[in-house]
């Protein structure tokens, strides 16, 4: 084995419950009515992974609601983590 050879590295599953794969539309909708679309990559019982169409994570508020596109169900959402256009949601409650 090279000496720049590393061993492989492993991933810690530390969520309390699995992700399910989506390709959901949604909107982050900011409490002053402004809205930032968004697709849903992936879902699980305690948040979810968003992915925006633009340079919109930047722009988020550490609290918001996450609106179904076509639907009116809404979830109240934490900003968890955020990198370029994905942003990890917490839900409330």
């Amino acid at each position: 084995m090279p000496r720049t050879a590393r061993p492989p590295t492993i991933f810690v599953e530390r969520r309390a419950s699995e992700r399910k794969a989506t390709a959901l539309l949604a909107f982050a909708q900011h409490p002053d009515g402004s809205r930032f679309p968004c697709r849903i990559q992936n879902l699980s019982d305690g948040g979810a992974m968003l992915e925006f169409f633009g340079p919109n994570a930047a722009v988020l508020e550490t609290a918001f609601d996450l609106v179904l596109a076509n639907s009116d169900t809404r979830y109240a959402v934490t900003l968890v983590w955020r990198k370029d256009r994905t942003a990890g949601v917490l839900f409330c409650g």
